[in-house]
């Protein structure tokens, strides 16, 4: 779904109200000063004639009575209401601002071959984030660190982080901004420019990025998300301590540890989706072998575990990409349902109206244009049990009622239209 800020004035009308049916579409209002109910050629039945609601609106029109509800609008019924908006203003809904850190794991064992591709696991990684970033709204602020840094250094004994993560590589925090914006290519750029390397420093990763990275980072609201991906086993513990190998095979560090740093950022309300890519399901013998499991885990006490999962499989609780045929097709897939979370589509944030206007709640008015051309008004619940329609929540915030959330989502080509009127005196007088 798109998403972008548009503020119109449209003048001629100097003062109307467009009743549907029973349900009212209270548009702009009369900026000249004349509150008799303005001229202009339209009344308050122009575009009554086909139209019902729901059957929940019944009645003179009212908004704080209004029981919600979805009008199909024609063409000419979308032009006449957006012709409507005399000296009032709209907008396209503009999604909470949300912040999401990257964590990428770029071990060695990253340029393995990926499942149902000619592509390694790395390179397939490196595209999907790639399209993941660009389709993400403008609103969305997003920093990426990899690990580990490609001259990681072994030791049994604790280390700075810089030898097995290279801080100064991260791309730090910042909102992506529209397309071709700075930090939309210098996250690009970053995707290019990584390199696969030694060991798998899991834990140091996760806790600089959420320490050093969005835990300080305040510019974008308080949604924070972490996405953590990783082919499996952790081979460093914090402190970039290192467990060496054993007859050839490289020793595995414990998980618990990486577990409890995740349910902590859960403790400060950051949710931390994980992404299990294939190698995964294997590591040496001496942990267990199979890794899905603290995957699992770690996505129950982040806050992602899917709905009736398994922290034991078959259905793991965190996108484990181990049993698909195509990993190229389901890492995307999987992106995009992260990005369905960490987008609320059906939450938007009233814009801050243009110099001399006031938003008046009682003249909000909510349109959706679907993928195919055609629109929907929605209407206020307001006494309902907000089912169908949209409401204003706690913070005073356009939210979307349960049902009409599932079809935007459905659509990925919908847009939400808020459109906003100039004042409670001129609906009295239309309305009486």
């Amino acid at each position: 779904m798109t998403k972008k800020i548009l503020n119109r004035k449209t003048y001629g009308l100097e003062g109307v109200l467009v009743a549907l049916g029973a349900a009212a579409l209270a548009v702009a209002c009369g900026g000249s000063g004349d509150d008799s109910g303005g001229t202009g050629g339209m009344n308050s039945t122009d575009l009554s004639d086909g139209l019902n609601t729901d059957g929940s609106n019944t009645g003179n029109p009212d908004f704080d009575t209004s029981e919600g509800g979805k009008v199909d609008l024609t063409a000419e019924q979308i032009t006449a209401i957006e012709q409507a908006a005399c000296t009032g203003w709209a907008a396209e809904g503009e999604n909470l601002p949300a912040t999401l850190q990257l964590v990428v794991d770029v071990s060695y064992s990253m340029t393995e071959q990926a499942p149902g591709t000619n592509q390694s696991k790395w390179e397939v990684t490196r595209d999907a984030l790639s399209q993941a970033i660009e389709e993400l709204p403008a609103s969305v602020a997003v920093g990426v660190l990899y690990y580990p840094n490609g001259d990681v250094q072994f030791s049994a004994d604790p280390q700075p982080i810089d030898a097995c993560i290279d801080v100064d590589a991260r791309v730090p925090i910042a909102q992506l901004g529209e397309a071709d914006s700075e930090q939309r290519d210098t996250l690009q750029d970053s995707l290019r420019d990584a390199q696969t390397a030694g060991y798998t420093p899991t834990h140091d990763a996760y806790q600089h990025a959420l320490n050093e990275g969005l835990v300080p980072y305040t510019a974008n609201g308080n949604q924070k998300f972490m996405l953590l991906i990783t082919d499996g086993a952790p081979t460093m513990s914090e402190g970039c301590v290192s467990g060496g190998e054993e007859q050839g095979n490289v020793i595995d560090m414990p998980t618990q540890p990486i577990i409890d740093e995740i349910a902590g950022a859960h403790d400060q309300g950051i949710r931390t989706f994980l992404i299990g890519s294939p190698g995964s399901e294997e590591s040496s013998e001496e942990t267990g072998g199979d890794m899905r499991p603290w995957l699992s885990r770690a996505a129950v006490e982040g806050g992602t575990a899917a709905d009736g999962c398994d922290v034991d499989g078959p259905d793991f609780c965190h996108m484990d990409m181990t049993q698909e045929e195509d990993f190229s097709s389901a890492l995307r897939a999987g992106l995009a349902a992260i990005a369905g979370q960490v987008v609320d589509s059906c939450t938007f944030a009233v814009p801050d109206p243009p110099e001399d206007e006031t938003i008046d709640k009682t003249l909000t008015n909510l349109v959706v244009t679907w993928g195919s051309g055609s629109a929907s008004l929605y209407l206020p619940d307001n006494v309902g049990g907000c089912d169908t329609g949209w409401t204003f929540n706690d913070e005073g915030q356009v939210e979307l009622c349960p049902s009409t959330c599932d079809e935007v989502k459905l659509d990925s080509g919908a847009t939400v239209q808020l459109t906003f009127g100039c004042g409670t005196e001129v609906i009295d007088v239309v309305t009486k």
